[in-house]
């Protein structure tokens, strides 16, 4: 279905940029079910044409769109709608916004201020806690790791943490408050964050306990094997298990059956479900399982509630750096 451009309407003049009411609209028709995964939307010439605005405009609006993963680009349909689904299900908090909204919006016309003045005040204050907004990134080797830590210490420091992946992201394009690694790449991360003045902390990632009980319970004569998505990750694990006294341990170049005719058990990565899959039934796998310090967690709490201050009273983020906390644990990716 090709979105009807009699659907978007802008207000003229208003404090709010053209693009931005132009994402709002689309947005707004994604969450609330006006617009379906498959849907197309207009070609950025033909809305814009029909908006009476410059192209770029509407491209801007479109690129943003697409930045939260809303919209993806297919050659043939043009801009596509793909984020409905997850748009809808993460909505609770913008229907719980479009409540107090709402109610602020009704009072304040009850004041005698026009719809335009409320419309203003709106975006005044909303721009305000947006720009006073933490923004926190977690730097690691890998998607899955990156991907899978970052949702847990979104959980945890109950703020959004964006995964970035070393080597697939520009430092120079990023613009963090806080950027989150573990101690393993902390020198590496440091350096490709210096220039952005924003604090870098590591933090301790350490192996379930499950996952020491099951490694230390294979037999001392049997051969193991360590299959990571990276060799630099595999060749970690592998020296911490030598350190803690284990002996036979190989790093794994591949999962086919001349690699695993060596080994009589292999350790894979908890993240990576699909690698534990492929190798099920042909060999006994032991997942590495790692979790957040407690200790470095709220240590982390503790940056980010400091950070918060410092940009509520109107001071630069990063300008009292941390260098990391130190805790022993089992190296790990």
């Amino acid at each position: 279905m090709l979105v009807r451009v009699s659907a978007i309407r802008l207000r003229h003049p208003s404090d709010v940029p053209i693009y931005k009411q132009i994402l709002g609209h689309i947005r707004y028709m994604i969450e609330a079910g006006q617009l379906a995964d498959g849907d197309r939307l207009p070609s950025s010439r033909l809305l814009a044409d029909n908006l009476h605005v410059n192209r770029n405009t509407v491209a801007r609006a479109y690129r943003d769109l697409r930045d939260q993963g809303l919209v993806e680009s297919r050659k043939r349909s043009g801009m596509v709608v793909t984020g409905a689904v997850a748009a809808r299900r993460q909505g609770a908090a913008r229907d719980q916004a479009r409540s107090v909204i709402e109610s602020a919006a009704r009072r304040c016309i009850s004041l005698g201020l026009s719809a335009e003045e409320v419309y203003s005040l709106a975006f005044h204050f909303a721009t305000h806690a947006e720009d006073a907004k933490l923004q926190v990134s977690f730097v690691e080797c890998n998607t899955e790791r990156s991907n899978y830590f970052a949702k847990e210490l979104s959980d945890r420091l109950g703020l959004p943490v964006k995964p970035l992946v070393l080597g697939e992201f520009d430092a120079s394009a990023e613009r963090p408050d806080l950027v989150l690694t573990t101690f393993f790449h902390l020198a590496e991360v440091r350096r490709l964050m210096r220039r952005t003045g924003c604090d870098v902390v590591a933090i301790v990632v350490a192996p379930h306990v499950q996952t020491l009980v099951q490694i230390a319970a294979v037999p001392k004569d049997r051969r193991v094997g360590i299959l990571y998505s990276t060799e630099h990750q595999a060749e970690g694990i592998r020296d911490s298990l030598v350190q803690s006294g284990l002996s036979n341990i190989e790093v794994l170049h591949g999962s086919d059956d001349e690699s695993l005719e060596s080994v009589d058990v292999v350790i894979v990565p908890s993240e990576m479900p699909e690698l534990r899959d492929e190798l099920d039934g042909r060999v006994k796998v032991i997942e590495f399982g790692n979790v957040l310090d407690e200790a470095s967690t709220r240590m982390v709490s503790a940056v980010v509630d400091e950070l918060r201050d410092s940009k509520a009273n109107g001071s630069a983020a990063g300008n009292t750096p941390h260098d990391g906390f130190e805790l022993f644990s089992l190296p790990v990716g």
